[in-house]
């Protein structure tokens, strides 16, 4: 496959935003799986991981591998984000109804937003060159952050924040450098690579600290376990494909993390149509809404 791709699709000014809102659906049903499946979230990620990563494997084989050291250092260390990050994530899902396992979305898409300014000279000059837009993004990305603290007063506390830090530090970090592994005239071959390093870093890391697991009175395997695992493998292997791609399209990598704060609104309304008990504030989702929209046109 020749390096370069002439895809107009590909140069869309449009497409990250697209993506980005098929990974915050997708990210909604990623957590009502996990919800639904209340399973433990360290052997979860394992099987999930491992069914990603078999999946991806024959499809590298159609590009030639990256031969810089620092692409694969940048895999590993999101594969081993995704195992810290995910059981987390699940074990707040459980608790609660899904919703503050996300909690970390706004507060990453912050910290990617402040580090992507500081070590990007494009996004440097954007932001000292129109202090008006830069001033409404923060201003949005603040809205966003309370409004979500709204949508369930009983589940946001202290502890709640304390709990995402982890993750927020990880895959604000894990973002930054995979755009900077990645860029766009490399995306098509590098991608599907990137991703199967990941996914195979998890799983076979799992596998090494097995003996030191949560929970280790619990099996190994069982079908319910591993049933779970396939249906939320499916949706991560899309959701990874459209995030990564919004990632490294959109003129900066926190644009995508600030679409996906709509996840929430996602569940939300999900809940409301099947019947599902959530006491969310409507009008605390209605003014992430109002400013994710206000949100896009500053960026466009």
């Amino acid at each position: 496959m020749p390096e370069t791709l002439n895809l107009p699709l590909l140069t869309w000014p449009w497409l990250w935003l697209v993506l980005a809102l098929a990974s915050s659906l997708l990210a909604a049903q990623n957590v009502e799986v996990n919800r639904r499946a209340r399973q433990e979230g360290f052997r979860l990620n394992f099987w999930r991981s491992a069914m990603t990563a078999a999946f991806w494997l024959p499809l590298t084989l159609l590009n030639p591998w990256p031969t810089e050291w620092s692409f694969y250092a940048v895999a590993f260390f999101g594969g081993v984000s995704m195992i810290v990050g995910f059981t987390i994530q699940n074990d707040l899902a459980n608790k609660h109804n899904g919703r503050v396992a996300i909690l970390y979305v706004p507060l990453k898409a912050v910290l990617v937003f402040v580090l992507w300014a500081m070590i990007d000279p494009v996004a440097r000059h954007h932001v000292m060159d129109k202090p008006l837009v830069t001033t409404g993004v923060l201003l949005c990305l603040g809205t966003m952050v309370f409004a979500l603290a709204e949508f369930r007063k009983n589940d946001v506390s202290w502890s709640s924040f304390r709990a995402v830090m982890p993750i927020v530090v990880l895959y604000g970090v894990g973002d930054i450098l995979a755009r900077l592994s990645i860029t766009p005239e490399v995306l098509h071959q590098r991608l599907i690579i990137f991703l199967f390093v990941l996914t195979a870093t998890s799983s076979v890391v799992s596998l090494m600290i097995y003996p030191f697991r949560p929970k280790p009175e619990l099996p190994f395997y069982t079908p319910k376990l591993v049933t779970s695992a396939f249906r939320a493998a499916l949706g991560q292997m899309g959701n990874q494909v459209c995030f990564f791609m919004a990632l490294v399209l959109a003129p900066s990598p926190a644009y995508a993390s600030m679409v996906i704060m709509l996840t929430p609104v996602w569940l939300l309304v999900y809940h409301r149509y099947a019947g599902i008990k959530d006491d969310a504030n409507p009008m605390a989702g209605t003014v992430v809404v109002i400013a994710a929209v206000i949100l896009m046109y500053l960026v466009s």
